[in-house]
């Protein structure tokens, strides 16, 4: 995710600290402005495989994920008028637009909640608990990733939120430190935040880094992050109707032999396109095919259309298709549009591109 800032505004430092385990970590706190926006990437998930079921619930897994360029924007407020948080939640660019693409599944997937529940406020929240934060903040969101979709937007918003909520309280802590506090949050978390080191940088590179891969083990909490030869292009299409993922993951089979990521990373990190194609898997896309209909509908539709093979991300109900270039993503997008409202039962098609795993945000 790549920065910006206005010019002659100091971008917030965040510096390493000595932490200790029996005592609150150190805090420092300077002036900072009172409002941020930051812009909240969409992420794909490459390849995914179920490794075994964790004593606490979760799935030991391994998963490729890469942030791509649809995004989630929240404005966030620093007050002194009340301690709490408090959300508003907007699509764009209405929610009739999504009510108009998706049809009646629309609308329990436009019902956002605006209370503890939801990941922003659960992630201000923590931030507020591990530093001494005092004050309130004020939270509004432009919603442009689909919800159900397995693009991750409700982590991508609850990392943007900490990133947020750190800079206007002027807190100064370690990457690490954050990582834990996402970590507590969801799974997804810890990688929608960037890598530490980008994080504890005393001043932004000259360049943006280029487009990365993060290859998350554990429940997805530990990441490992991997330089790509040049940016991805991906036809996405989101059909009518979200899924849940505790229902995906619960109906999902450990399988006995798992596939490890390693011959997927060695193609995608060489950019050999061909051997890609044979080297993506989602374990999770059997159930998700169970649960509904449409992604097994949605998968056989792309790849009539050119977008071959077809792949479910995350616990779907979103599917995805690598492409060669910016052209051929759009050629085929429109392509995929065309034939799915044919059918009478489009959803939305969306055309993207790998981005930079740095936070994009600027001072409102």
């Amino acid at each position: 995710m790549a920065g910006s800032r206005p010019a002659g505004r100091t971008r917030p430092v965040f510096e390493a600290t000595v932490l200790s385990h029996s005592t609150a970590p150190p805090v420092e706190r300077s002036p900072r402005p009172s409002a941020v926006v930051v812009r909240a990437p969409a992420k794909l998930n490459l390849f995914l495989e179920l490794l075994a079921k964790r004593p606490d619930g979760y799935h030991e897994l391994e998963t490729a994920m890469v942030p791509v360029s649809c995004f989630d924007t929240l404005l966030v407020r620093r007050t002194a008028a009340h301690a709490d948080v408090r959300l508003q939640t907007h699509w764009w660019p209405s929610a009739a637009a999504w009510t108009e693409a998706l049809g009646e599944a629309a609308e329990p997937l436009l019902s956002i909640p605006d209370d503890a529940t939801n990941l922003i406020h659960r992630a201000i929240t923590a931030v507020k608990v591990a530093f001494g934060v005092e004050c309130g903040f004020d939270v509004t969101v432009r919603k442009r990733i689909p919800a159900g979709a397995g693009m991750g937007g409700a982590s991508s918003d609850a990392a943007a939120a900490i990133h947020a909520a750190v800079m206007l309280a002027g807190i100064r802590t370690t990457g690490e430190r954050l990582a834990e506090i996402a970590a507590g949050i969801g799974s997804d978390v810890p990688f929608f935040l960037g890598p530490p080191e980008l994080l504890l940088a005393n001043q932004p590179p000259a360049e943006s880094p280029g487009p990365t891969v993060a290859i998350a083990t554990g429940r997805g909490e530990k990441l490992e992050t991997h330089t790509l030869p040049r940016p991805l292009w991906f036809v996405v299409g989101y059909p009518r109707g979200g899924l849940s993922t505790a229902r995906v993951y619960a109906a999902a089979q450990i399988p006995q032999q798992p596939v490890r990521v390693g011959k997927f990373l060695d193609a995608l990190t060489a950019g050999s396109f061909a051997a890609l194609h044979s080297c993506m898997l989602n374990r999770l896309s059997h159930p998700a095919r169970l649960l509904s209909p449409v992604v097994g509908d949605l998968l056989s539709l792309m790849e009539a259309n050119g977008l071959a093979p077809a792949m479910m991300t995350g616990s779907g109900s979103a599917c995805f298709a690598l492409c060669e270039n910016q052209e051929q993503a759009r050629q085929r997008g429109q392509r995929l549009g065309e034939a799915w409202a044919r059918q009478g039962s489009a959803g939305k098609v969306l055309v993207l591109s790998s981005v930079s795993p740095r936070p994009r945000f600027r001072w409102a």
